[in-house]
């Protein structure tokens, strides 16, 4: 695997660098969670009824499995529209949708081909609608799973939240015989999310404490790991051997985290505070925006690590 060394910035740079990413990603994902997690208007997110909660971490469970190897801004289209085209019954049993029905939504935003959500070029033969199919049956086994065990999602958030931590609660969704299925790789970058999602609501929105956001997981995908490259947080870098400058960000996850960690910032916070950065415009893969950067003073700008490639159709 390629590998670089290169310059670090000084401790008090890299705990200002840090300072910066959490306060931007604070702010940030406070205006806009609603649209990260894109909620229906038939949901409300804010509610303290135990009954809309469930409603909001099952809704979010699809949305998040859905969501691997896709463009998000479809994503946010696909989960709103599924949602309000079937209503409860995609909450309390997915299993009475017919395929018929759930395939026509999908071809109405992903397009006939499944390619305006999924990468085709990078699914190695798989269609993008059985990719899709498989994901939600996933979704559709857990909800029939706790059915069958009388069991409310929310309750069983609550007891292994509690027990066993974030990263604890982590692994039992990550491992769930019927979830892990639906999952992509071994450490899901999607299940990490909806863990950090997960403590957000309990913590900030439903005033429910069960970990704080300190224990929050780290994501790092690969406008994270560019903008822990570029700014030198990173003084050694894992590319691709094929495809030079294209950085491996989950190789390099337990490094951020360690960084993050020593630092005593809210790791949920930093990682959006670093995506941010590509998402407002400004650390772009090509042509970033360093002079308007927050960070702009202080990164050491090693443009030349990129996260991802164009997309091919």
């Amino acid at each position: 695997m390629p590998r670089e060394k290169q310059g670090r910035p000084s401790d008090k740079q890299l705990e200002e660098l840090l300072k910066i990413l959490e306060k931007q990603g604070r702010k940030k994902w406070i205006e806009r969670w609603k649209e990260h997690m894109a909620i229906p208007d038939n949901l409300n997110p804010l509610s303290a009824e135990k009954e809309e909660q469930e409603k909001i971490l099952r809704y979010l469970l699809l949305r998040v499995l859905i969501n691997q190897q896709a463009r998000f801004e479809k994503v946010r289209e696909m989960s709103i529209r599924i949602s309000e085209e079937f209503t409860d019954i995609l909450l309390s049993e997915p299993f009475k949708i017919s395929e018929a029905e759930l395939f026509k939504v999908f071809k109405d935003v992903a397009g006939n081909r499944g390619s305006l959500l999924y990468r085709v070029g990078a699914l190695g033969g798989i269609k993008p609608i059985s990719l899709f199919t498989y994901r939600f049956k996933a979704y559709e086994g857990f909800i029939r799973w706790l059915k069958e065990n009388d069991l409310d999602f929310v309750d069983f958030i609550v007891e292994h939240l509690t027990r066993e931590k974030p990263i604890g609660l982590f692994g039992i969704l990550n491992a769930h015989p019927v979830l892990e299925a639906g999952w992509v790789g071994n450490d899901p970058k999607a299940c990490r999310m909806f863990v950090n999602w997960i403590v957000f609501l309990f913590n900030e929105i439903w005033k429910f404490k069960l970990a704080g956001m300190e224990a929050t997981l780290m994501i790092v995908d690969g406008h994270v790991g560019k903008v822990f490259c570029r700014t030198g947080l990173l003084e050694e870098v894992l590319y691709e051997k094929r495809r030079p400058y294209i950085i491996q960000a989950s190789k390099m996850r337990p490094w951020v985290e360690e960084i993050v960690s020593k630092s005593e910032r809210i790791p949920f916070y930093v990682d959006n505070g670093a995506f941010y950065l590509f998402e407002d415009g400004y650390c772009m893969d090509l042509n970033p925006s360093c002079g308007e950067c927050p960070i702009g003073k202080m990164c050491k700008k090693y443009k030349k690590w990129t996260a991802y490639q164009m997309w091919e159709e």
